[in-house]
């Protein structure tokens, strides 16, 4: 493969946990390596046109990202550069310090590894086309990567998937929908059993979007604050490179509830 691209890496996040306001990641460095043989004038072990082992940065300034900023379907750019078209096989993120976590209202420094200093290194199948651009989805799990730790310090201990979500190969889509009333508060899961795959929030106005989710068949399970029904969506078809769309989901209230309400009154 001959010439060069462009890569764009960007982040989102799951919901993270309760009491939980904001989590500031301090994002030092974005690089990418080439996997060996894939590039023009690699060999072996290295690429010839990149430094450092083979690796290529994307960003060396340092920015702070809020990880719960990044819900329900919205990204933000953390690196983006032109690169020897090719086959890459690795994301770098260099963490610095500095990182906070906010839980209720109070703010707490956030440790990071050394080891994640020095870089967190994530596997991945990138493929920058001659002339053309790929985008690579970071899917942050705050909820996951948070650890509060007995004496009263929090630890972070980044879970992230990665996924190509544009480009070839795209191996990501995504579900969109609204809940109706959408003064109620509801979480949304996609699943495909046993597992979890992603999750998020609905807004202000209903709307929820989960994405960076490999193709194949959903079960979306919807669970509204007290006083409504859960309720479940089934084979729910993600492709890769698309949004499903699902109709408007009107949620019934739970009456079984009500009455229990009614009945310790």
């Amino acid at each position: 493969m001959s010439g060069s691209g462009t890569m764009r890496v960007r982040m989102t996040d799951k919901p993270g946990p309760d009491h939980v306001d904001a989590v500031n990641l301090v994002v030092t460095e974005v690089s990418v390596r080439a996997e060996a043989g894939t590039v023009a004038g690699s060999d072996s072990d290295t690429v010839a046109v990149s430094d450092e082992g083979g690796w290529q940065v994307l960003s060396s300034t340092a920015k702070t990202y809020d990880l719960l900023a990044l819900q329900n379907g919205v990204f933000t750019t953390i690196g983006e550069g032109s690169l020897p078209a090719g086959t890459y096989s690795q994301i770098r993120l260099k963490l610095g310090a500095g990182s906070t976590v906010v839980v209720d209202g109070v703010t707490y420094p956030l440790k990071v590894p050394s080891g994640m200093q020095s870089g967190l290194k994530l596997n991945g199948t990138f493929v920058v086309p001659g002339g053309g651009n790929t985008d690579v989805g970071l899917d942050f799990d705050a909820s996951r990567s948070l650890v509060h730790t007995g004496n009263g310090q929090w630890i972070l201990k980044p879970v992230v998937r990665v996924v190509p979500i544009s480009s070839p190969p795209v191996s990501a889509g995504a579900i969109h929908g609204i809940v109706q009333p959408s003064s109620v508060a509801t979480a949304v899961f996609a699943i495909q059993a046993p597992d979890t795959i992603g999750r998020a929030d609905t807004g202000a106005d209903g709307s929820f979007t989960i994405s960076v989710l490999p193709p194949g068949g959903y079960t979306v399970a919807f669970h509204p604050a007290m006083g409504y029904r859960d309720t479940t969506l089934t084979n729910v078809v993600v492709t890769a490179g698309q949004t499903a769309e699902l109709d408007t989901v009107r949620l019934s209230p739970d009456t079984t509830a009500q009455a229990r309400m009614l009945t310790v009154r």
